[in-house]
């Protein structure tokens, strides 16, 4: 089993999502907290030792960045995936500088949501595709030559992202509900876009470009 620690200030959202992942029959939480000053007192009184923490960066009193930053500082964060409305690219960045190893939006599928939560406990850092296009193209100055991932497509940098952290076709296609066929497409598009011929070479590119991280 899993033990979780959910921090949102939404009853109604952290209740349900509560119930909606142990229903997955792999997940325990732990415990509920409505801002981040709860969540530091559940983590500091030493009883709750979370595998992982789901919390939102906006909260009232004390909010997940604050609440990151201070568990930071203690040296005690856990693994932390953030999830949550607030897409701003500042808001993203600090989060991972915070300490965060994961952000999803709110409207991610339950199956992202699932391989974020594997992803980070492999080890590795998930940042949701959704969120990643935004922040490859928040600088209007950089030429193709400069970001040669820019001539891609928003699904096809989705679908490279994917790719890139080793998923086969058919689990792409599962969690974008498209087809293989559909998927292998686009990845021979991507290929011909960027003038690559290999997995491997894809790979290269998303690391160099800050699409997934080793």
């Amino acid at each position: 089993m899993i033990d979780l620690i959910i921090a949102d200030d939404h009853v109604i959202l952290r209740e349900a999502l509560c119930e909606l992942l142990e229903t997955r029959g792999k997940y325990n939480v732990l415990a509920q907290a409505s801002d981040g000053g709860e969540l530091l007192k559940l983590l500091n009184s030493g009883e709750k030792s979370p595998d992982l923490v789901i919390l939102d960066v906006t909260m009232p009193q004390v909010d997940g960045l604050v609440a990151l930053e201070r568990l930071a500082s203690e040296g005690k964060v856990p693994p932390v995936l953030v999830l949550s409305a607030n897409e701003a690219q500042n808001k993203i960045r600090a989060a991972l500088k915070a300490g965060a190893k994961g952000y999803l939006p709110k409207n991610a599928s339950l199956e992202e949501l699932e391989f974020a939560i594997s992803s980070i406990l492999q080890g590795k850092t998930y940042l949701s595709p959704s969120i990643t296009a935004p922040l490859m193209d928040e600088s209007p100055t950089e030429s193709p030559l400069e970001n040669p991932l820019s001539v891609l497509t928003k699904r096809e940098l989705e679908i490279l992202t994917h790719l890139a952290d080793g998923k086969p076709n058919r689990e792409i296609g599962e969690m974008l509900f498209i087809s293989t066929r559909t998927v292998d497409t686009h990845r021979s598009n991507i290929l011909k876009k960027l003038k690559k011929k290999t997995n491997a070479e894809l790979v290269k590119l998303a690391i160099t470009h800050n699409l997934i991280s080793i």
